[in-house]
């Protein structure tokens, strides 16, 4: 043991120049080498290997999220297969003949177990070939048998259905997975644009008018029945209004007023002791008035001489209110406070004279 440590040494040691080179050489082409035979594959992804000599594509195996050593002369090809979005403006024409401008989104993925067929059939540049094209066959298929106006109308959700069963009908056997179209706009020439919008305002107003005018029927209703309920109303009232009522809300209203601590004047005068304005009983019958004296002329006197002759002359016993000359003559002041109490409930009404 000791005479084969002692050998590997001393050949060593002739040959370390040798060995240094040999060593160079290997880290070199171990670092060229490196991405070729040392294969990271990330979150999301999928690797079909490409055995050189061993029968071409693996389709029994897919390699997944992970490193994986291969040798330098096979060829390791990674897939996303995580959804994809595809979004293309696509100019299509309509039934009409006339050029509109749509926007859709598809979304699509690798169906993961058929990823070596698809990788041997289309190769890694499939939504070039496969994907885009098929979405604007669909789109064009869908949007062409539809009227530009029409458009407008259909709902959205209607057309994302179709263009997606005609997708799905032209994949066929290629392992992608269609999931949904989205169209996010639809661009209609300016001047059929505008005539669409017109003709979408113009129905709006006709709607609207037709409201306004089934809200003025049911407004004519409504008062038709409001009026008849106040006719109803006052008929009753009118019925059950009678004179002893009238007293009891009378009798009821000078209670409140007397209990009341704000400054009042109450003036009772009327019937049963109520206040004048209550006062229930039907107001005197007026008096005609009284003819005015003859003229002084004809008497043959001066208007002064007459007017002092005419004057009837003072009453001793008078009340200060007639000397006053507010109270005419002869009136009491119950009579006087009747009088204004008939003129404060018929204010049109003359003031009646004195009797």
């Amino acid at each position: 043991m000791t005479k084969l440590h002692a050998s590997l040494k001393e050949m060593v040691r002739r040959n370390r120049f040798r060995l240094a080179c040999a060593g160079l050489v290997a880290t070199l082409l171990l670092a060229f080498l490196w991405p070729s035979i040392v294969i990271s594959i990330r979150p999301g992804e999928l690797g079909v290997l490409y055995s050189r000599f061993g029968g071409g594509t693996v389709k029994d195996r897919t390699y997944e999220e992970g490193l994986h050593l291969i040798a330098p002369w096979d060829i390791m090809y990674v897939y996303d297969v995580r959804v994809q979005e595809e979004t293309q403006d696509i100019d299509v024409l309509t039934l009409d003949g006339l050029t509109i401008k749509v926007q859709v989104s598809l979304r699509s993925q690798i169906i993961r177990d058929n990823l070596p067929t698809l990788h041997q059939e289309i190769g890694p540049n499939y939504r070039a070939k496969v994907v885009i094209p098929i979405m604007n066959s669909a789109v064009r298929q869908t949007i062409g048998s539809y009227r530009p106006d029409d458009l407008y109308s259909t709902m959205r959700q209607k057309l994302q259905d179709q263009m997606l069963v005609d997708a799905i009908e032209e994949m066929g056997r290629i392992p992608i997975l269609i999931q949904g179209f989205v169209v996010k706009s639809i661009t209609l020439p300016a001047a059929l644009s505008d005539a669409i919008a017109h003709k979408l305002v113009a129905e709006q107003e006709y709607l609207r008018y037709k409201y306004l005018l089934l809200e003025a029927q049911q407004e004519a209703k409504r008062k038709v029945i409001e009026g008849e309920g106040i006719q109803a109303y006052q008929g009753l009232v009118n019925k059950n209004m009678t004179a002893d009522f009238l007293r009891y809300e009378g009798i009821k209203a000078t209670r409140e007023l007397a209990e009341s601590h704000n400054a009042k004047v109450v003036v009772i005068g009327g019937r049963d002791g109520l206040p004048v304005i209550l006062n229930t009983d039907p107001p005197p019958a007026l008096s005609p008035k009284a003819a005015p004296p003859p003229a002084a002329k004809a008497q043959g006197k001066p208007a002064s001489d007459a007017k002092t002759q005419d004057a009837p002359a003072p009453d001793a016993a008078a009340s200060p209110a007639d000397k006053a000359g507010w109270l005419p003559s002869g009136e009491s002041i119950a009579d006087f406070l009747r009088r204004l109490d008939t003129l404060a409930l018929n204010p049109n009404r003359e003031l009646p004279q004195a009797q």
